[in-house]
């Protein structure tokens, strides 16, 4: 075999391998719901870029905390509500619904400087709009399925973002890649 074609086959396996490598990264911080090894994000010299990573910090602390309609705010998290459009009662479940956790995590990032709304249709009003191409951790992430917005996360890098998802589940990190087809309102807050 002439030198060239082992040269780029050896290429194409390395490249095979990264990539291999990746994907079952990403398939183990799906199992695990987080996307971090523990450490806190680095600080970065982007404008605005330091209150992005405080935002993501202070909502992946919340991790594991239980979903509640309606509940948390600027303070913590609070028993939720009755009821939701499904029915769900989220009186006796103490924790965060994805509006309540934005609103914490904002809060306590910017040293209470900055209070959202308290629900997600309001929230993605705040900001400054951003495009898909452009996010950058801390980015609040809005999804509208036709009815208006009606969740909404923060964005923590590579194509995930931290949420409180649904009753019966709690705040964790997931894939954006399932809600692609979905309409998203980006805002960047300073």
């Amino acid at each position: 075999m002439p030198v060239a074609n082992a040269a780029g086959r050896f290429v194409r396996i390395a490249l095979v391998s990264v990539l291999a490598y990746h994907v079952s990264t990403i398939a183990r911080e799906d199992a695990k719901g987080d996307d971090t090894d523990g450490t806190r994000p680095q600080a970065t010299t982007e404008a605005g870029a330091g209150l992005g990573r405080r935002i993501v910090a202070e909502a992946k602390a919340q991790r594991g905390v239980p979903y509640s309609w309606g509940g948390g705010g600027a303070n913590g998290k609070s028993r939720g509500i009755c009821c939701s459009p499904g029915g769900y009662d989220g009186r006796k479940t103490t924790g965060f619904d994805c509006s309540g956790l934005v609103q914490y995590a904002v809060y306590q990032a910017s040293d209470g400087r900055i209070t959202m709304p308290r629900v997600a249709h309001d929230q993605v009003r705040r900001g400054k709009p951003v495009t898909r191409a452009s996010m950058r951790p801390g980015d609040l992430i809005g999804f509208d399925h036709g009815q208006g917005v009606t969740h909404i996360g923060i964005y923590v890098g590579d194509g995930r973002m931290v949420h409180a998802p649904q009753t019966g589940d709690v705040v964790k990190v997931s894939s954006l890649a399932s809600r692609k087809h979905q309409r998203w309102i980006i805002r960047r807050l300073r």
